[in-house]
């Protein structure tokens, strides 16, 4: 399984560059335009917001150690964003890395407000895949509203 999981992550990293250098090459500093249909957010914020799920949920909840999240106001530049993502990767390939062999067994961790929860690698890895190709979603969308047409960034590009 975790020969799948690597390579998994590895089309998630191809679509998420797609991503990084459309934005950076075609939309420029419109990554910190609020977009009022997304209540005034901004592309880079749901950007940091995608990493410091990865922190959160694979280092905070899955290993129990302390994180420092990445601050939204200190990711002005796609370049930064991309150095944040570059201790995602590290941090998602020392999680894939140490359930190898537990991809399924339960963790038991703690989120916000002390509430107890249980999760698997499994679950967790899925989670927070899944939660990035959402918030990527709503990017496109937002460079859209943005009047930027973007790339295909599926996984599966033509």
């Amino acid at each position: 399984m975790i020969n799948i999981l690597h390579k998994q992550y590895a089309l998630i990293q191809s679509s998420r560059a797609v991503v990084l250098n459309f934005l950076e090459t075609q939309v420029g500093a419109d990554v910190n335009t609020p977009v009022p249909s997304y209540d005034n957010s901004t592309i880079r914020y749901l950007l940091v917001h995608n990493a410091n799920c990865y922190f959160n949920w694979l280092v905070q909840f899955a290993s129990q150690q302390s994180v420092e999240f990445a601050n939204n106001e200190n990711f002005t530049t796609i370049s930064q964003i991309r150095e944040l993502f570059v201790s995602v990767d590290e941090i998602t390939a020392t999680f894939l890395q140490n359930f190898e062999e537990k991809m399924e067994l339960p963790i038991n961790g703690v989120l916000s407000r002390n509430r107890q929860a249980t999760a698997t690698p499994l679950q967790l890895f899925t989670h927070v895949t899944t939660h990035e190709f959402h918030h990527k979603g709503q990017i496109m969308s937002m460079c859209r509203l943005l009047g930027h047409i973007p790339p295909d960034t599926d996984v599966i590009r033509f």
